[in-house]
């Protein structure tokens, strides 16, 4: 003889049971739904980021000098690290400070750099040399008397997905 089939309120589920099994699907769309969006919030972050990394560098070996030069005087760290080569970037730091450091006396202050390439020298296809006349304008603090100075310049400008400063040689007067 067989045994007796279960009474039909154990088989047959309740309906506590079958919204809880309707919200537990409904949180799981939810959860998948919300990670899908993270996903492609953080693909596309990263797409803007890689691409704008990737960016070229200026047209013109000129436009690379003009570059660096106005971010100097606008003491831009950012801009002065964008106009170096690779190489030369995890330093941009240190050669701006260096530069703002050793140009002008204690006691005076930069007011503007103005600048004019006077050669360029093409070493190749991807090297170019420019020889610029810097001209610093600094003023005393105490008087207020401002002063020129000439501080000639060899910048060396490197092809590499545009160009690049990878050299910065001062010239003596």
């Amino acid at each position: 003889m067989l045994p007796a089939p279960p009474p039909p309120e154990l088989t047959t589920r309740s309906r506590s049971w079958e919204r809880r099994r309707k919200r537990r699907k409904r949180r799981l769309v939810l959860f998948g739904l919300l990670a899908a969006t993270m996903s492609v919030v953080v693909c596309t972050v990263t797409a803007v980021f890689v691409h704008r990394t990737g960016e070229q560098g200026p047209e013109t070996p000129k436009a690379a000098a003009d570059q660096l030069l106005r971010s100097m005087s606008q003491n831009s760290i950012n801009e002065f690290e964008q106009a170096l080569c690779e190489p030369k970037r995890n330093q941009a730091g240190a050669t701006l400070r260096e530069f703002n450091r050793g140009l002008i006396d204690v006691g005076q202050e930069l007011r503007t750099i103005n600048w004019s390439i006077t050669k360029e020298t093409r070493r190749s296809s991807t090297e170019v040399e420019l020889d610029v006349g810097v001209t610093f304008v600094v003023a005393d603090k105490r008087t207020k008397e401002r002063a020129d100075r000439p501080f000639p310049m060899r910048l060396q400008a490197l092809k590499t997905n545009g160009w690049y400063i990878c050299n910065i040689e001062v010239l003596t007067l």
